[in-house]
Formats: structure tokens, sequence, C-alpha cells
């Protein structure tokens, strides 16, 4: 990789890893759930930078939410080995995975990679999550948690699917006309 690509992917890293935490602790309030953007720089991440970028700032995503304080009192009290593996798969994962569909696609149909690594990711996150608080948080989420986590995932969902293609569209003009 030549030396001006690689302070490219490092800068460009750096700055998809502080927006992550910047939305990560602006929590948004829709309803009675409350909401973050912090998925949407890791799909980012993946489609411009690559599958290593959306891994690597889905793992910044997950540190910032293993120490929020909501996750520290609730999740970390029940099991910190379990919270700290949940936090970082549920979002590394995701991004490594909108990072290989996007890879896959990107040089016969690249907007439909970018489409498809903007659904997978809340799917794979909020799955995760299911998953691990299945295995190493049994018997705390009821209905009531369960709603809040089907809220959630659908209104991340939609916007990730509005917003990133959107902001992906709008970079790819800017990069034409830089070029």
């Amino acid at each position: 990789m030549k030396k001006n690509q690689t302070i490219r992917l490092i800068v460009g890293n750096g700055i998809f890893s502080a927006i992550t935490a910047v939305l990560t602790f602006i929590p948004i309030p829709i309803g009675n759930v409350n909401i973050n953007l912090g998925l949407i720089p890791i799909v980012l991440a993946a489609v411009i930078y690559g599958v290593k970028s959306g891994l690597f700032v889905g793992l910044v995503n997950g540190v910032c939410v293993l120490v929020s304080p909501a996750t520290i009192q609730f999740f970390f009290s029940i099991n910190a080995f379990g919270t700290i593996l949940v936090c970082l798969l549920k979002s590394g994962l995701a991004g490594l995975f909108a990072g290989l569909i996007y890879k896959a696609l990107k040089e016969k149909k690249p907007y439909i990679g970018v489409v498809l690594a903007s659904i997978i990711v809340p799917i794979a996150n909020t799955s995760i999550f299911i998953i691990g608080s299945l295995i190493f948080f049994d018997g705390v989420f009821g209905e009531l948690i369960t709603l809040f986590i089907a809220a959630n995932f659908i209104i991340e969902f939609v916007i990730n699917l509005l917003l990133i293609p959107t902001i992906y569209y709008i970079v790819n003009i800017y990069k034409r006309k830089q070029a």
C-alpha cells in the first residue's frame, strides 16, 4: 500500500471511529425507545475503506457500548465476561459482514452492495445481541425488554436503509468532482 493510501486509511478509520463514538453516546429518544446512530459509520467505513475498517470501527462501537453507563450498571453486574464478549462481537462482526458483502458486490453492483451492507449491520448487531443475551443473561429479559429491542431494531434498520445509501451516493459525487 502506498504511503498516501495508508495515511488516508488511518485518518478515515480515525474519523469514522470518532463519529461512531459520538453517535453511540448520544441516544435519540423515539417514543419510549432510545436509538443511536453509531451503526452508520460502521457501514460507511466498511464500504469506503474495506473489510478491516468495518471490523475496526465496529469494535470501537462495541467498546463505546461496553463503557456506557447503562451497560456497566445493568449487564456488567450480571456477567462481566458475557458483557464484554457480546458488546465486542455484535458490532465488530456487523462491520466485518458489511465489509464482506460490499467487497463481494462492489465491482458489478456497488449500490446493491451498499444497500445490503446497510441491511446486514442492524440485523447482525441485534441478532448477536439477542443470542448473546440468551446465552449469558438467561432469564433477564422479559416481554417488555424484548419489545424495546424489536422497536429499536426496526427503527435502526429503517434509518440505516435510508441514510447510508444516500450518504454513500453523496460521497461518490464529491469524489468524482475532486478527481
